[in-house]
Parts: structure tokens; sequence; C-alpha cells
């Protein structure tokens, strides 16, 4: 197909994408398995009408504030579904407070700025970041400076940042000049790195270098969270406790987007009670995002689906098993395999039907 007005240069055919079916496309009036799910987006599939019913529902009988509709001199206006996620979100994460964003890109740049703002306030001379080579932080400016995986060397003409220093997992501690540096960025599980698991005692130096040298820890939570792990926090499973995480994808169930800069008692402690959040974007408090965000939560509890997540993979596994193909790597129902040069990623329905084990294992076979 020929469709003019796109990027300029397109490296692949386009074409207009097929109907949907539960977990994939519909292709030649075949049923086909979507592996990523819309990029680990849609966890219970594509067919969530109550999700997008609900946000509809809701959004045809109130107006919303946007954030640039918020401030005034003397007050700054939420409506009442963002302090019920924040409330949520503060439960099961046993005090973390939140700024909401749209996408992963704008909460991991917010995540930044507000270390830079934690040390600046406590006068603290520290600017720098360090983040791990083959990670994937998002597409703005400074993200793709914190992450190389997905281009190493790109076309844009833009000078690197110094600001940020990508180093190696198996770092030696003392290999940094920790005095200057603000924070550390890492994903809860890489993807880019093929979900291996981190080196032995990586975890446990970013534990002593937040505690020695207050550098803060962020943990980039986008891909790994909204339930894949069998939790809705992923990174809850570690061994730390970030002062500052980011969260975003499959949080709202894949229909709306929204994203969350979450951090903790130390940084709040910091921030003056006239603090003013300098990250917000137009839609910034998406409603459509926040709705979509409390029903997909809600589903999870009253359907207990996260509670399956055991069988779910119990069910794959068996598949994998049947078609000889090896795990490389899993987190939760995310899956590498492999059968001799054939290597899959898949992200497995958290709500699973016979029909998708059945589509998987003739997929294949």
């Amino acid at each position: 197909m020929t469709l003019k007005g796109l990027i300029p240069g397109m490296q692949k055919n386009i074409d207009v994408s097929p109907e949907k079916w539960e977990y994939g496309n519909i292709i030649n009036n075949q049923k086909k398995i979507d592996t990523f799910l819309g990029l680990g987006c849609f966890t219970l599939g594509f067919k969530r009408h109550d999700i997008i019913d609900h946000v509809c529902d809701q959004l045809k009988h109130h107006v919303y504030d946007n954030a640039e509709a918020l401030f005034t001199e003397e007050h700054i206006y939420l409506h009442n579904i963002a302090f019920q996620l924040s409330e949520k979100l503060y439960k099961i994460t046993s005090g973390y407070k939140s700024f909401f964003a749209l996408s992963g890109s704008d909460a991991n740049e917010g995540a930044v700025k507000l270390a830079a703002a934690y040390h600046k306030l406590k006068g603290n001379n520290k600017d720098k970041v360090i983040a791990f080579h083959n990670s994937y932080h998002g597409s703005t400016f400074l993200n793709h400076n914190m992450g190389n995986a997905l281009s190493e060397d790109p076309f844009y003409n833009l000078k690197k940042y110094d600001g940020v220093t990508l180093i190696k997992k198996d770092f030696e501690k003392d290999s940094v000049d920790w005095s200057s540096v603000m924070c550390v960025i890492v994903e809860t599980r890489s993807w880019s790195s093929l979900l291996n698991p981190e080196p032995e005692g990586f975890w446990q130096k970013l534990k002593d270098i937040q505690s020695e040298y207050d550098v803060l820890i962020i943990i980039d939570d986008i891909f790994i969270g909204g339930g894949k792990t069998g939790q809705f926090v992923g990174w809850q499973h570690l061994d730390i406790k970030p002062d500052i995480f980011t969260m975003g994808k499959s949080i709202t169930g894949g229909y709306f987007p929204l994203s969350v800069t979450l951090y903790n008692e130390k940084v709040d402690s910091v921030l003056p009670k006239d603090f003013v959040w300098d990250h917000g974007f137009t839609y910034s408090f998406s409603s459509a995002g926040i709705l979509s965000t409390l029903k997909y939560m809600d589903i999870l509890e009253k359907e207990k689906i996260l509670e399956n997540d055991e069988a779910v993979r119990t069910r794959a596994e068996q598949v994998f098993y049947r078609c000889n193909y090896k795990i490389i790597n899993n987190l939760g129902v995310m899956y590498f395999i492999q059968r001799q040069d054939s290597l899959l990623f898949y992200v497995i329905p958290l709500n699973a039907t016979d029909e998708y084990f059945q589509l998987l294992e003739q997929s294949l076979r």
C-alpha cells in the first residue's frame, strides 16, 4: 500500500492494521497470536470492553481538568480520580507518593528531574547520572543518552549529553566517583538483555551505593510492571527498595496512555511544602489513563487474576516443552524461548484461555 503523509523513507511495507481478536490479529480469516501483546501493554488481551466502556461512560458524565488547567494562584485542582489512584498506589507500594505522566519516556525523565531537585534542595553538588549499557529507558533526548539498546548509532545529529555515564552491570564499586553522582537508573529486568538476571551481587552493590553515598536509585519498572510478574509492581520481588521508580505501559490494561513517577519518604521529606512539579504536559493527568488504570486494577482484584499467575505460567511452559522449545529466561509471564536458531519472545496473557494455548501450540509446531 502506498500512503502519503507518513514518516519519510519507511523501511518496511505499510498496510492497514488487521482486525483484532482477543489475543492477536485476524489475518486471512485466521487467528494469529500477538506474541508481544502490543509491546506488553495489553496483558488482558484486546477485547476488554469493560475497561473501554467504563472510561467512556465516565467521560460522558464528567469533565476532568487536564494539567494546564490545574493551577491557580492559591490552589492546585485535581479531580477525585487522581487522588483515588494515588491512594491505591500508595497502599500497594507501602508509602510511595506519585506524579502522573503520559509515557514511560517522560516518567523516566521526570524521575531524573526529581533526583536533581532532591540533591539541589539538600545542597549536594551532584549532577551526574549512571545508567547501564544495553538498557532502554525511552525515546526523549535524555532517555536516549541513558540507554543504547535500540539506537547505538542514531542518524540524528545530536551531541551526546556528558551528564550521563553508561557502565557495565558487572562494575566494580570503586570504579565510579560516586561523590558527583545524583542517581542510578536501572530496569527491573531488561528486555533488551533477553531478561537475563543481573550479575551476582548487583543489587547489593546498588543498596550499598544508595546508603553510603546518598545516590538515589531509580528503577524503571515500565515494561515489567503492571501485573506481568504476579504482582502489580514488578520490582517488589527484588532485595532492594528504590528511592524513585516509574511505571507505565500495561498499568492501564493497554487501552489509554498513562505513566507514573513514584518516590519514597526519603525524597518526599526533602521537598518543600510548596514544591511545584515542573514537569506538567498538557495531559499529564490523563483522565482516560487514570480511569483505565483504576478499572484495570479493580478487574485484577475482583477476578483474582494475579493469583492465577502460576497456573498460566505452568500451562505456557508445558506447551513450550511439548514443542521442544527451551526456556532461555523468563520473569512472570514474559518468556524468551529457543529451539535451534529460533529465538522467540512471548508475553502470555494473564487471562489466557484454552483457545490461546491451543493456538500457541499450533504456532510453535
